[in-house]
């Protein structure tokens, strides 16, 4: 069966037939079959695979050699076998009888199948065509009166447009302007910030010398690592009073927070987060918190404490034994202690 045998009466590409059916039974009891050899019962079956696509196989030794994977040599000897179970049935093509009957049958239900749809998508096409042919006189009327409306609101409705168009020009540019305006006081409030208001009321309006130190150590220790820092103009007056802040309300320790400016600007995630005082005083906790796991807590500087006074008393015997020996005597044990 040749590859034209899987085109429909009108010349259309039909699906190429997927599967075929074998009773085993009937196979295994063909008296060629029963002759052949494993190995030539596996060509044998490679090659009706292929007449089931292709509708035949070449008669050609060599090509059918390399269909069956097998040399040249062990081909030969096994189409003495194979030849009768692939009769020609044209010029330069062979088929096995069975499959042959089997496909044609198959093709042919794929061909009737393939008629009826192609008759059925026709039918609805035509009826498809018949209703917009009914609908065309309707539609060309109510296109007309759509234009005729449209003549008579076109004017009123571009110059509703236009000016909706221009009032909503003007609100995107405002919103905008809103925007970025709102953005630049958040960016300055982050690097600049002002105090709540509560904490003006009761905090000095300059701060303490150790605030303006801490402040003056957080700026060195930021300039270390960026050179081109944004220096705020007020930094000493409002990174010093949130530093008086951390000391007097949140019961900070200086030494404990110098310590902490240095570790944040010499941590590679803390030094790019921590680039104002205020951030400092935000995320204290969390820094003295991994610092410690790093490097250990740090530690205030430790506090003199005066000893206590002794104070002695009168002991009676020692006054006794002070009458009864000589300083000398007292003298000598004492130079032995040493």
């Amino acid at each position: 069966m040749s590859e034209d045998s899987t085109r429909g009466k009108r010349g259309s590409r039909l699906q190429k037939p997927e599967w075929f059916r074998l009773d085993p039974a009937k196979f295994l009891s063909d008296s060629l079959v029963d002759a052949m050899t494993t190995e030539e019962l596996g060509a044998a079956l490679r090659l009706l695979c292929r007449q089931w696509l292709d509708g035949f196989i070449p008669d050609d030794l060599s090509l059918l050699a390399r269909l069956c994977r097998l040399d040249d040599e062990r081909m030969r000897t096994a189409w003495k076998t194979l030849s009768s179970f692939f009769p020609v049935i044209a010029e330069g093509k062979r088929a096995n009888r069975f499959m042959f009957v089997e496909r044609a049958s198959v093709v042919a239900e794929l061909e009737r199948r393939t008629d009826q749809a192609t008759k059925a998508a026709r039918k609805r096409w035509e009826e498809t065509q018949s209703d917009a042919t009914a609908m065309l006189p309707a539609c060309s009327e109510h296109a007309d009166s759509n234009a005729q409306r449209t003549k008579r609101i076109a004017p009123s409705m571009l110059a509703a447009m236009q000016e909706k168009s221009r009032a909503d020009t003007e609100q995107s540019r405002a919103e905008t302007e809103k925007t970025s305006s709102s953005s630049q006081k958040r960016s300055d409030e982050e690097l600049f910030p002002s105090e709540p208001t509560k904490e003006k009321k009761n905090s000095p309006k300059e701060p303490s010398d150790e605030g303006k130190k801490l402040a003056a150590l957080l700026r060195t220790e930021i300039l270390r690592n960026k050179p081109d820092f944004r220096v705020p103009p007020n930094l000493e007056s409002s990174w010093g009073l949130i530093a008086d802040r951390m000391v007097r309300i949140d019961q900070r320790d200086p030494e404990v927070i110098a310590s902490i400016i240095r570790w944040s600007q010499r941590d590679e995630f803390w030094r790019a987060n921590v680039l104002s005082m205020k951030k400092l005083r935000e995320k204290f906790d969390q820094l003295q918190i991994k610092s410690e796991i790093t490097s250990g807590p740090p530690r205030p500087k430790p506090v003199a404490i005066a000893a206590p006074a002794v104070i002695l008393k009168a002991n009676p015997a020692v006054d006794a034994l002070l009458k009864s020996k000589s300083l000398e005597q007292l003298e000598k044990p004492a130079r032995g202690t040493k």
